[in-house]
């Protein structure tokens, strides 16, 4: 089960966020994402999560199906940074995989990454965003499997390993 994922405070609107000096956020005025960043991420998760094969679902919440495991996240930062130049995207997202029988947390960790812009504008940063995004889905993925094999815990039986008729 994957939870839609969470903004941290300033992170929460399709407002496209850039930094100029560090701790102050600022605003394209005339460009925004199609819906906020947290909206658009948790399709994302989905599909990144189920392409490791390693899960034999993978539920975007609120959903009927119940699960093993729980996914909670948060974007704690997707800024477009002018601090250096070329200019880049940071991107950071905070990942929690949790038993959902036992309520325990298996793992946690957040991701940090960066991608540079391909030019100065919203457009170079919206480029950026979804390079780092990528990047940040790939490895949070990865994480998931490595947790989830860690703590020992048994997923639903993969489609794959079924019988051909039951597919």
């Amino acid at each position: 089960m994957v939870n839609p994922p969470a903004a941290a405070a300033g992170f929460d609107s399709p407002r496209i966020i850039y930094v100029r000096n560090s701790h102050q956020l600022e605003y394209f005025a005339h460009s925004e994402w199609v819906d906020p960043p947290a909206r658009m991420l948790g399709p994302l998760l989905v599909t990144a999560i189920a392409h490791t094969g390693a899960f034999g679902a993978v539920v975007l919440s609120p959903s009927a199906a119940t699960g093993d495991l729980r996914l909670d996240t948060e974007i704690i930062r997707l800024q477009h940074e002018f601090q250096t130049q070329p200019s880049r995207v940071r991107f950071t997202l905070r990942a929690i995989l949790v038993d959902n029988k036992s309520r325990r947390v298996l793992a946690w960790r957040e991701f940090d990454s960066y991608a540079t812009a391909t030019s100065e504008g919203p457009p170079g940063g919206v480029a950026a965003a979804n390079r780092v995004v990528q990047t940040v889905l790939s490895d949070m993925a990865t994480f998931c499997v490595e947790a989830m094999r860690t703590a020992a815990v048994e997923p639903a039986v993969a489609p794959s390993s079924l019988p051909p008729t039951v597919r």
